[in-house]
């Protein structure tokens, strides 16, 4: 075979896209920063005036509990994404067999020309055939880099609006600490759980998100 048949794996987009900002948006929340500081950016309601002592009162934690899990599962955003990501890795797989047919045939006729070129003139030809395929290459890794990054941007904004409604809600509640249920062995109190009230509002705020893909 010639150099198609030696060439790299085309890059796989079959895609999922989605599972994978799925995923990188869990571990996103992985930790308590993000959802610190969408409680910190607005300020929480003011406290009473403290009765006077000796000894400055110590303002009380409440903790507020979300299923990051089931939110990226249920939300109406991600099932959008989820959908752009089959549409996506459809058209990738149809534009990879279509180049695919097209250098094997390319190689079929040099192939055919072996025996009728002299060796100068037949190197030529596959050297040209060998830039074809480095071109056909080329585009697709940069097709794989381009949803690549359109599937992150639209994983960044879920993540952001997520965290900001997480705020908005602990904030009317009275919440100052939110935490993955991911993080808790023991919970006493289900109504600590502001999951599906964070869900609805998502979902009523950030029915779909467009994943921006170059033409």
């Amino acid at each position: 075979m010639m150099a198609f048949a030696r060439r790299t794996t085309p890059p796989a987009v079959c895609l999922s896209h989605a599972r994978a900002a799925l995923a990188a948006l869990v571990l996103g929340f992985g930790g308590l920063a993000p959802l610190d500081a969408a409680l910190a950016a607005v300020p929480a309601k003011a406290p009473a005036k403290p009765v006077a002592s000796d000894s400055q009162q110590k303002p009380v934690t409440t903790i507020a509990v979300v299923d990051v899990q089931i939110l990226l599962e249920k939300c109406s955003a991600m099932q959008s994404m989820k959908r752009q990501d089959s549409e996506q890795t459809q058209k990738f797989q149809a534009e990879q067999s279509q180049q695919e047919q097209f250098l094997r045939q390319a190689e079929k006729e040099l192939a055919s020309q072996r025996t009728k070129l002299g060796q100068e003139d037949f190197d030529a030809k596959r050297k040209d055939f060998e830039q074809q395929v480095a071109e056909v290459q080329r585009r697709l890794q940069e097709r794989k880099r381009q949803l690549d990054n359109a599937f992150a941007a639209a994983s960044a904004q879920l993540r952001d609006n997520m965290v900001r409604v997480v705020g908005e809600v602990a904030r009317e509640n009275g919440f100052t600490l939110v935490i993955p249920r991911s993080n808790i062995i023991y919970m006493a109190d289900d109504a600590l759980d502001i999951t599906n009230t964070v869900l609805s509002r998502l979902n009523a705020t950030l029915p779909q998100i467009t994943v921006n893909v170059p033409n």
